[in-house]
């Protein structure tokens, strides 16, 4: 399978970063400025990720991206301004898969990118590469993590935990976002402060004295140390 990534965005500077990192990473990109054309080429190309602002030109990102709902699972990851919170919301709505808001670290957006091709195409190995944070290692084909070479001892949920962080650096994750991480509707009735007990264990088998990898954001939630 071709690793084929459109980038529909009409800030050609934004896009051109965007396309630099990503073909670092050995991921071929296809790279449109206008909403009409963006929309077309994907029919057109068959990319297996599609990275969409929502102001673009002739026709929006939440048109784009209901239009291409309706026919593909092919995943989408938006792109927003800090202050779009209710089209963060409609677009999650709409089937996007995650979202940015801008500005954002060139780093976070392959991490996304990468994150969301391990979830979508589970099972298919170009995709289930070792992950790297600091000196912990994390291979999601094997279910194994490793701290200078030597295997740790995680449970499913605290595996499923670190994997989220893993796959997200630089974002904050409420409680209520952990858990649906970690948990799924078969599951018992737990309550959110079980994500804190579970962050704890996790804590006490990846940090080092000198080193969290984890923090708190009071308040808020936790999120994986820069």
């Amino acid at each position: 399978m071709k690793r084929k990534i459109l980038i529909i965005e009409d800030d050609k500077k934004i896009a051109e970063l965007v396309k630099i990192y990503l073909e670092k990473e050995n991921f071929e990109t296809v790279v449109i400025y206008d909403g009409k054309e963006g929309l077309e080429n994907f029919f057109k190309e068959s990319p297996q990720l599609v990275i969409l602002d929502l102001m673009l030109p002739k026709i929006d990102g939440l048109t784009i991206a209901k239009s291409i709902r309706s026919k593909s699972d092919c995943p989408i990851i938006m792109l927003t301004a800090k202050d779009e919170e209710f089209d963060k919301i409609i677009g999650l709505e709409l089937g996007a898969d995650d979202y940015i808001a801008k500005p954002f670290s060139p780093k976070e957006m392959v991490a996304r990118v990468k994150a969301v091709m391990r979830r979508t195409y589970k099972g298919n190995k170009e995709f289930n590469e070792i992950i790297k944070i600091k000196e912990i290692e994390i291979d999601p084909a094997k279910f194994e993590v490793k701290k200078r070479g030597k295997k740790i001892s995680l449970t499913r949920r605290e595996f499923k935990l670190l994997l989220a962080f893993a796959g997200s650096p630089g974002k904050m994750f409420s409680r209520n976002e952990l858990m649906k991480e970690i948990y799924t509707i078969d599951d018992e009735l737990v309550f959110d402060r079980t994500i804190d007990v579970h962050i704890a264990n996790l804590r006490k088998k990846i940090n080092d004295k000198d080193q969290h990898l984890i923090i708190t954001i009071t308040g808020m939630g936790y999120k994986l140390a820069e």
